[in-house]
């Protein structure tokens, strides 16, 4: 079914230091990378950005981020207990890693054309957005959204309770269509609660050149450049994913498959096709 050759699922090993689990040429990828830290107690990790802007999410544990002088403390029992706690670090700056806790944090980044300032997002600092209705509803964390002070990375974290269905209706953000769409990569960690449960992930074109189902479990990433990509969580199972995306700008705009656009108008969800501003 489609290019089952391309590999988009990444699984992450928790290995003790930073864990590269997608970049630029995977899966079609051009601006984002992302990875996971592991950080250990009392292990002190320094990473330079040159050129990258990156967004710092901790998942759990608890640690200390300093950049450039500024220091702020992260804590984070899991993401299923508790609001997100994230730093973003501009491009040319450098930062540390201390480990107050055993624990782990998501890193995305993509190059940067522009300077802005370190930046601590406090839990609550953005509010919780509910999306969709009936069987397709989540709640969506946004934490760097369009209006945040960033060159390329749009960040932020979905919950799908169990049997629930999220990116639906199927909407994608492959083409330079502005104002109703602009091309955006895109990359996903997912957490479950319990572990052993899954979540399958249907990427697809509208010519079904592109055509895959994925099975996601506890510490994938899933990553893409194109199609549509509704996901569904398995009946039992409360799905977690911290998703970044990155293009050649910083706004967010999303076209829904015409095939399916009219559950949305059915249910009276708002569908995921922006307007001019």
């Amino acid at each position: 079914m489609g290019r089952c050759g391309v590999q988009r699922v990444f699984h992450y090993e928790r290995q003790p230091g930073y864990n590269k689990l997608v970049g630029p040429g995977d899966a079609g990828l051009e601006y984002l990378e992302f990875g996971l830290l592991r950080v250990p107690r009392d292990e002190q990790f320094s990473f330079s950005q040159e050129g990258r802007e990156a967004v710092l999410v901790i998942l759990s544990g608890a640690c200390t981020v300093q950049v450039d002088g500024q220091q702020w403390d992260l804590e984070r029992v899991s993401v299923f207990a508790g609001p997100a706690m994230a730093v973003y670090v501009p491009r040319h700056r450098r930062y540390t890693v201390t480990g107050v806790k055993p624990g782990d944090l998501a890193v995305f980044q993509a190059r940067s054309d522009q300077d802005y300032l370190p930046r601590l997002i406090e839990p609550g600092q953005t509010p919780m957005e509910v999306e969709g209705a009936g069987g397709f509803r989540r709640r969506v964390f946004p934490l760097v959204d369009e209006a945040f002070p960033a060159s390329r990375l749009l960040v932020g974290e979905t919950f799908v309770e169990s049997g629930q269905w999220a990116s639906y209706p199927p909407h994608k953000h492959d083409e330079d269509r502005y104002p109703d769409e602009v091309r955006l990569e895109e990359a996903a960690f997912f957490q479950i609660d319990p572990p052993q449960g899954f979540a399958l992930q249907y990427l697809y074109s509208a010519d079904r050149a592109l055509n895959q189902v994925y099975v996601l479990g506890n510490d994938d990433a899933f990553a893409a450049a194109r199609g549509y990509h509704p996901l569904a969580a398995a009946p039992g199972y409360q799905v977690y994913y911290l998703w970044g995306m990155a293009g050649d700008g910083h706004v967010i705009r999303s076209s829904v498959d015409p095939a399916h656009a009219w559950v949305a108008a059915e249910t009276g969800a708002p569908q995921p096709i922006a307007v001019p501003e």
